[in-house]
């Protein structure tokens, strides 16, 4: 297995795949999709800065049509979607050349194919709960997206006080969204309970882990959990701006 970063303006995505010629391909895709979507936002600029579901411009891209998907199911904006987005797409291309196990983690927020067991890591920032939990995937959970959110780590827009939400679906569109809205909802430690019965409701959601101070929630399928043992964890974890646009 080969670990690898790519960069493009401010997008640092890591990839983990089986054949290393590929990552190119992965690079590749990095630059097609962000080129398509920075092309939309110029004839739509609203799609970059509204904060609720938007109605797009029905020769929209794939790329904001599925973000945009996202979006109305957690009644968030677009944009919440865009991470996983782009990493879901990345990973598609790469199995398409020929991959049998690729992953790419773009700020937390992650889409894996593999045909091997792999152990995956949660990373909060601060909380030192979330991080001693880990879990499996393999080829029979897998195509999985698993994308996190919290108010404490990374640039991206959170109204709630939520150490970390992390939502798992097969379609990284709708766990990067959904996620956004989970964190935003979450501002004490009563609100875990209610926000997961919520969040499992949405269409496409298969579970919800939610950490607030010394609480964590779950709810639904989640893969295997295991403690994490992994005491590099933290220099796995990308960073990314993508209200940069």
């Amino acid at each position: 297995m080969y670990l690898e970063e790519i960069i493009y303006k401010n997008s640092r995505i890591k990839i983990l795949i089986d054949k290393k010629e590929l990552v190119s391909k992965a690079y590749d895709e990095l630059i097609d999709q962000r080129t398509i979507l920075e092309n939309y936002i110029k004839k739509d600029p609203y799609f970059l800065s509204a904060l609720s579901p938007y109605k797009i411009k029905k020769d929209a891209p794939k790329i904001a049509k599925l973000m945009s998907e996202g979006a109305k199911i957690a009644k968030v904006g677009p944009m919440a979607a865009v991470a996983g987005t782009l990493s879901e797409f990345i990973v598609k291309k790469l199995i398409k050349e020929g991959a049998k196990t690729a992953i790419a983690e773009n700020g937390g927020d992650i889409f894996a194919v593999t045909d091997k067991e792999i152990t995956i890591g949660l990373f909060s920032g601060q909380n030192k709960i979330a991080e001693k939990l880990a879990f499996k995937l393999n080829k029979n959970n897998t195509p999985l997206s698993i994308c996190s959110s919290s108010s404490k780590l990374g640039h991206s827009l959170s109204f709630g006080k939520c150490d970390l939400a992390t939502v798992f679906s097969k379609k990284s569109y709708i766990a990067d969204a959904v996620s956004t809205a989970v964190g935003n909802k979450v501002k004490e430690i009563k609100d875990i309970e209610p926000t997961l019965n919520w969040a499992i409701k949405l269409k496409g959601v298969q579970g919800v882990i939610i950490v607030k101070d010394h609480k964590i929630g779950m709810i639904g399928n989640i893969p295997k959990l295991l403690l994490s043992k992994d005491q590099k964890l933290k220099n796995k974890i990308t960073k990314e701006d993508f209200y940069r646009f």
